[in-house]
């Protein structure tokens, strides 16, 4: 005669490893689900997905190398989603978007993800390759060769009939140059940091920039040249700040300010690694912005919505990541066509965006285009004054 308790636990058993075996991955303990009903609902299920309330029957409760792969096998496998996106993106402009909006979703990546991937990509191949901004304050050798300095000597001679204020900026660069290079060992190659290290010249800017934003310390009047600072290497990769339009600031904002570019002006690179850790989010923080200059343009139209545009807005930025992404890799060949393929190809994509989903003429298509990159250029100035500035304080 049998125990019912025994019949019981080895049914029970019996259907818990029926279940694995037919999932293919350990069980969880948080699974209690009953075979054939929704553990949300409760709903009899017809398929792996509840009719009723839209919940997936599948346990995730499992390793997570299981998710990883899941993942990679649906986005990078040979009939992944991702693979029927970009090519469509990338040579039919406005397909994906009108198909996505039109309710033809499962198909492709999801807009947001496919600007991750994208900008991820991009991001990647400029921050890790050469030439690209990351160089621009690396220690590379500065020739300071006697023939070089006399070159310089005689454009500084030439600039101080029309820019004084400059020459005596460029002459103060070349003395602490000539003064280190006397100094030095070496064969007259110098390195950025080595080159700001010269006799005096980190304490000069410091100081002028303490003039010109301190008045009220200051015991003497700011000198020409004081307001511009060379930051990174004084010769065709620099970037020169202009501080004479922050005078207006409080006293508290200008203290801090002289602070942190006195940090700058000792490390150069803290700086770009403080813009470089603020670029991602100003990339996303320009998706809503650009979504509402055409959502202004298309105000007078009539079926469309703000998320229609910020969709607009996600395919048309992972165009141009991928695009930009691709030209790096093929600058070796192309060379300076890059710049030309890049302004043809956006523009002609962007008119055909207008074409596809806003569905205008050919006259109206071309003038929005022009606006929205010339729109677009001033907001890019913009945000890129705000990073410098984000990098500044964050430095």
């Amino acid at each position: 005669m049998s125990d019912p308790v025994m019949d019981a636990a080895t049914a029970d058993a019996l259907a818990s490893e029926a279940s694995k075996a037919k999932r293919g991955h350990p069980a969880s303990r948080f699974d209690h689900t009953i075979e054939g009903e929704c553990s949300n609902c409760g709903t009899p299920l017809k398929g792996q997905i509840c009719h009723s309330c839209g919940q997936d029957s599948d346990i995730l409760q499992r390793p997570f190398w299981n998710h990883v792969l899941e993942i990679l096998d649906g986005q990078l496998g040979v009939d992944g989603k991702l693979w029927r996106t970009l090519p469509a993106l990338m040579f039919r402009p406005g397909y994906v978007t009108r198909q996505y909006l039109s309710g033809v979703r499962a198909r492709y990546v999801q807009p947001f993800r496919l600007y991750i991937f994208a900008s991820f990509v991009f991001l990647f191949l400029l921050w890790g390759g050469s030439g690209g901004i990351g160089d621009l304050f690396q220690n590379e050798a500065v020739d300071v060769d006697p023939e070089t300095i006399a070159e310089l000597e005689a454009e500084i001679a030439a600039m101080e009939v029309e820019s004084p204020e400059r020459a005596a900026q460029l002459r103060r660069v070349l003395n602490g140059l000539q003064g280190s290079e006397a100094e030095s060992d070496s064969s007259g190659d110098l390195s950025i940091t080595d080159a700001l290290s010269t006799p005096g010249m980190r304490e000069d800017m410091k100081a002028g920039v303490r003039r010109v934003l301190l008045p009220e310390e200051a015991t003497e009047p700011a000198q020409p040249g004081d307001a511009e600072i060379v930051v990174g290497e004084p010769g065709a990769n620099r970037m020169t700040l202009d501080v004479s339009g922050l005078a207006w600031l409080p006293y508290m904002a200008r203290e801090r300010l002289v602070h942190q570019i006195e940090i700058i002006i000792d490390d150069p690179s803290r700086w770009f690694e403080a813009m470089r850790a603020s670029v991602s989010w100003l990339l996303i923080l320009l998706l809503p912005v650009y979504a509402l200059v055409i959502a202004i343009g298309q105000v007078w139209r009539r079926g469309f919505y703000y998320y229609d545009h910020l969709i607009v807005s996600l395919h048309f930025h992972s165009f141009l990541f991928i695009l930009m992404a691709g030209l790096m890799l093929l600058s070796p060949l192309i060379g300076g066509w890059g710049v030309l393929i890049f302004l043809v190809w956006s523009n002609l994509y962007l008119y055909r965006l207008h074409r596809v989903v806003y569905e205008h003429g050919r006259f109206m298509s071309a003038i929005r285009t022009v606006t929205l990159d010339f729109t677009y250029m001033i907001i890019l100035m913009f945000a890129f004054v705000l990073l410098m500035l984000v990098g500044l304080l964050a430095a």
